[in-house]
């Protein structure tokens, strides 16, 4: 949570700097975006929060053997969705009969990837998190709108890492990276009768 936190106020403290710079050196549009930034910035850290306090909730009153996320779980983070960015959740085809660590996987996929895009998409409006399910495997596709960087967006460290290892025990894979256009977008493939452990 701290590391979190620390993330968006750091970044809403150094465009507020910015911001009143621009204002002194008579930069109304510079300081307006500025502005801009700063209140995305804190319409992201809000709904962290809010889900990270949440959760804690959660754990602190759910007994020990409380049942793992299902696939259904997916469709609850379309409700992290702020003014600055919308979360869309659609789920299609054969999602029936999936073992439940198989679900518990993809949902924390999913999840990751959605806060990867709240925190890191620059200029990100919105985030679609697609969930299909065929005969033999299940395709998530977590992808957002926001501005291309070079390099690319940073999407390192254990996060993306952790996804990997996840839905690797299953006998699936994942990639993640840029978009040709826009964005970025983490998709994860994994078979409905892997190697679960």
């Amino acid at each position: 949570m701290h590391d979190t936190v620390a993330h968006h106020v750091s970044a809403i403290a150094i465009q507020a700097q910015a911001g009143l710079f621009l204002a002194r050196s008579s930069s109304l549009s510079g300081a307006t975006e500025a502005l801009e930034t700063i209140d995305r910035e804190a319409a992201r850290t809000l709904a962290e929060m809010r889900t990270m306090v949440s959760a804690l909730r959660d754990r602190n009153t759910r007994p020990a053997t409380a049942p793992r996320r299902r696939i259904a779980d997916i469709e609850r983070l379309a409700a992290n969705s702020t003014d600055a960015l919308r979360i869309d959740v659609a789920l299609h085809g054969e999602l029936t009969n999936l073992p439940p660590a198989l679900e518990a996987a993809l949902y924390r996929v999913a999840q990751e990837s959605v806060t990867n895009a709240q925190r890191h998409a620059q200029h990100a409006t919105r985030v679609q998190v697609n969930v299909s399910g065929t005969a033999t495997d299940v395709q998530l596709a977590v992808s957002d709108d926001g501005a291309r960087t070079s390099p690319a967006p940073n999407h390192s460290g254990y996060g993306l890492i952790g996804m990997t290892e996840r839905v690797t025990l299953f006998g699936g894979t994942l990639i993640a990276g840029p978009n040709p256009d826009r964005g970025w977008t983490v998709r994860a493939v994994l078979p409905r009768h892997g190697a679960a452990p």
